[in-house]
């Protein structure tokens, strides 16, 4: 336990202190929610595939009360922490990233101890452990160098099946956290994968050098089955009716089912305030670090939540609160790049002053609070041609306004004006909506 002790008296001085101040509790709620999408600085992509487009988007944040409360640690848990090499850098990135659920696969021995290495010009890198269910897949690795350059990024990593076979449609990323020399891959799968052998493939390299490794490992046959809850409960959230389909519980997430009604006037962007609530109030909330949602159809969309797997409350509820919703009307963003102007937006008017800087469009947010959702997606010409925009810029947030913009290669040929698809919005509806799972 003393490996802990030190870590845990301080963050109890600070509860103390966190619990005697005057919070304001509504800034703190929209600080979660811009977390969910809110990057990190150092570099994490995810690939997505989402109606056959892929789509690189960072999504991390580090939130205080999740941390506090997870501090408190059994004596097992500790021990064995310390007898598994590399836990306890896998614990505190797991503490960084707040993720309740997999801090909790991993005090349930969940986690798999791998420990295999491989060594390159004076760089060793070791796969520590894999945390595994049906549908995810979770790569800790650690990166240790001879030389005095130190600063180790991951430029490339993936998963390659030894069987030769192709896995199922997923979506993964790679990267590193503030600490340099520790790592993960993370594989998110639509339906169950069947492999169990791979190579870790990894492109490391620091101001000296370069490395490309392939190591092999194996995860074991998974021995956790996912919750499945049917609900088909519609809510209705000011007007707009959205079906609850079904909740499905695994080892590392939860996912909610969720349909749109095509009668709706809105179309709903993102559900900004989805949770988990169990009988004595603790909460399991989105996912803030990985694939927190993704598409199914025009209607019907899956989000993520942190799991509860390994709580198993004996009530539990889906709480949603608050939605980003914007009238179907207004779902494209319409400009003319030539002519520098906003044709069309959304009411509320937030975007002003387009500029197109060589190959970059630029146009500036105005919000009263930060809004750190990437809201351009697929782009269209005048003649419905689609082009493509492989880069996104964001400026910081100062006097209530905030640069952002996307690439449009010169190389492109496109008719004016251009209608950009709206994925975020600054513009909400609210409404307290419980339903009860079990």
């Amino acid at each position: 336990m003393a490996v802990f002790e030190k870590e845990e008296n301080e963050l109890k001085n600070w509860k103390e202190k966190y619990e005697n101040m005057d919070l304001p509790i509504d800034e703190i709620d929209d600080a979660i929610q811009i977390g969910f999408q809110k990057a990190k600085e150092t570099k994490k992509v995810i690939k997505l595939n989402w109606k056959s487009r892929i789509w690189s988007i960072v999504v991390a944040a580090i939130f205080l009360f999740g941390f506090l409360a997870s501090i408190r640690v059994s004596p097992s848990f500790a021990d064995y922490v310390t007898k598994v090499p590399g836990m306890e850098k896998i614990v505190e990135m797991i503490r960084q990233r707040d993720d309740k659920g997999l801090l909790a696969a991993v005090e349930n021995k969940y986690a798999q101890k791998i420990n295999v290495s491989q060594e390159k010009n004076g760089i060793k890198v070791t796969i520590d452990s894999v945390i595994a269910d049906e549908q995810q897949i979770v790569v800790f690795y650690t990166i240790n160098g001879k030389g005095k350059k130190q600063n180790f990024e991951t430029s490339l990593g993936y998963l390659k099946p030894r069987d030769g076979k192709e896995l199922p449609e997923h979506s993964f990323s790679y990267g590193g956290y503030e600490d340099p020399h520790i790592s993960t891959v993370e594989y998110y799968f639509n339906k169950p994968y069947k492999q169990q052998d791979f190579n870790l493939v990894l492109n490391i390299k620091n101001e000296e050098q370069t490395e490309q490794f392939s190591i092999p490992f194996s995860i074991k046959k998974h021995e956790k089955t996912n919750q499945i809850y049917e609900l088909n409960k519609t809510v209705n959230i000011q007007g707009q009716k959205i079906k609850i389909k079904k909740v499905t519980i695994f080892p590392l997430r939860v996912a909610i089912n969720v349909e749109m009604d095509p009668s709706n006037t809105k179309e709903i962007l993102d559900f900004q305030d989805i949770r988990l609530v169990d009988q004595n109030a603790e909460v399991w909330s989105k996912i803030r670090n990985g694939l927190t949602a993704e598409g199914v159809s025009d209607t019907e969309k899956i989000y993520y939540l942190q799991s509860n797997y390994f709580k198993d409350p004996k009530e539990l509820y889906l709480v949603i609160d608050k939605l980003q919703a914007i009238d179907k009307e207004d779902k494209y963003l319409v400009i003319d790049t030539e002519k520098q102007q906003i044709l069309k937006q959304p009411k509320g008017n937030y975007l002003t002053d387009l500029k197109k800087e060589g190959d970059i469009i630029f146009l500036t947010l105005n919000t009263k609070k930060e809004f750190n959702y990437f809201m351009f997606g697929s782009i269209f010409d005048a003649n419905g041609k689609e082009i493509e925009s492989n880069e996104s810029y964001g400026e910081g947030y100062e006097n209530n306004k905030q640069r952002i913009g996307f690439n449009i290669s010169s190389t492109q040929k496109y008719t004016n004006p251009i209608k950009i698809k709206l994925e975020y919005y600054p513009s909400y509806i609210e409404g307290k909506t419980k339903i009860r799972i079990k």
